[in-house]
């Protein structure tokens, strides 16, 4: 505040280098839309230490040098209210940042929808299918029962028929001594007796045959049904699984992209408001800096007067500024609230665990779960969740052979 004087021409020369200043034709040089930036704080205390020294030398009614200098001044002005702007400007899309990455894994969402209405429709479907599965297997095993009766049965009267037939000799077998009227009298005999036996078990026979014939047919067809209906519920069963475990996947994947686009918001949005808050409290240093310098100049434009009255009383007034009479409230910046992260939504039904079995497959068996179109069903965006696989019969033996090697191997 206390250098030495400096020349008009030299004060002109630093203002068109530090401060864009052109004094051809007594006005200042308009920048670019670009060049507004926040101004150099070198530069408004050189150009404070310049003012000042001319007023300490009482050199004023400047009016060039004074009009130069406020441009400059309005210039600066215009630059730290343009990074105001732009600052406000750069929360408010980090802000925004937040609330995208909460559409997109809404976006992502929507892909689970046709997934989880196939499953809902299929989980309506697939009791309706057990039942008519229970239905079939009732008539399957009726059927068996009836055609082991039937074929039992056919077994039974065929063993009667024999043990009659074996009462009754063969008539046409000749024996030693036996006249044409003995033979005559044994045809009768046959005839009138045997056959009156013979003939009914035969029939009998014949019948349950026929039934047993009917039965085959009857079993076949229910078997086939029952085995047709239990495929159809082992599919279902099956897709209604695979449905839930893409549900549950794309769910988790698009968590696993929220909660990594909602911290690299976070850490964006930190970032920027450290160095905004950095460059919100400069700027108002600057902003009531200038604001000073201005009030200074005023002392340079006031005529020259014997007693320098006049100029000690706008001095007096430029000393008497305080901090707080200088407002900066419109360079203050709203940094808004982060959003409360949402509890991304994930789905917990993850197939063939207990809640899962027991909601879904309170019909039919269980096991189906597990093992249906596949031997040992898994879905791997729920691993933990699935039932564990029990060891191999295969392994345990071959553990058996290592812990016999090993037994040997100590005993040597």
């Amino acid at each position: 505040m206390y250098g030495e004087t400096v020349a008009s021409d030299d004060i002109l020369a630093m203002l068109q280098n530090s401060l864009r200043v052109n004094h051809q034709g007594q006005q200042l040089e308009q920048p670019e839309k670009e060049d507004v930036g926040v101004p150099d704080m070198k530069s408004i205390s050189r150009l404070e230490e310049i003012v000042m020294a001319r007023v300490r030398e009482g050199l004023g009614g400047d009016d060039k040098l004074s009009d130069s200098i406020n441009a400059s001044i309005k210039q600066m002005f215009t630059g730290i209210i343009a990074t105001t702007a732009a600052n406000q400007a750069k929360i408010i899309a980090d802000i925004k940042a937040f609330a995208l990455c909460k559409t997109k894994m809404w976006k992502s969402y929507d892909k689970a929808i046709p997934m989880e209405k196939t499953f809902w429709i299929l989980g309506e479907i697939y009791p309706k299918c057990t039942k008519a599965e229970e239905l079939l297997k009732v008539n399957k095993m009726k059927s068996d029962k009836l055609y082991e009766t039937v074929k039992s049965e056919v077994a039974t009267k065929k063993k009667l028929a024999a043990i009659v037939e074996k009462d009754c000799k063969n008539v046409c077998e000749n024996e030693v001594y036996e006249n044409y009227n003995e033979q005559l009298e044994k045809l009768s005999k046959y005839y009138g007796d045997c056959v009156k036996k013979i003939k009914p078990k035969i029939d009998d026979v014949a019948k349950a045959t026929e039934e047993l014939k009917e039965k085959t047919v009857q079993k076949a067809l229910d078997d086939a049904r029952y085995k047709a209906m239990k495929s159809k519920c082992d599919l279902i069963a099956y897709r209604m699984n695979g449905k839930k475990c893409q549900a549950v996947g794309d769910l988790s994947g698009s968590c696993s992209f929220y909660e990594a686009c909602w911290k690299k918001a976070k850490q964006i949005y930190e970032e920027d408001k450290k160095r905004i808050m950095v460059e919100e409290a400069n700027m108002k240093i600057e902003w009531r800096a200038l604001t000073r310098i201005q009030c200074y100049l005023l002392v340079l434009n006031t005529q020259n007067d014997k007693d320098k009255k006049k100029e000690k009383e706008q001095l007096d007034k430029c000393i008497a500024i305080k901090k707080e009479d200088i407002s900066t409230k419109h360079l203050d910046i709203d940094y808004k609230k982060i959003p409360k992260k949402p509890v991304c939504p994930k789905d917990a039904w993850c197939p063939c665990t207990k809640a899962y079995l027991n909601y879904y497959y309170k019909t039919g068996p269980k096991e189906r779960c597990g093992k249906n179109i596949v031997k040992d069903y898994m879905c791997a965006a729920c691993p933990k969740g699935m039932p564990k696989k029990k060891p191999k019969a295969k392994a345990k033996k071959e553990n058996k052979v290592v812990a016999a090697a090993k037994k040997i191997v100590k005993k040597r």
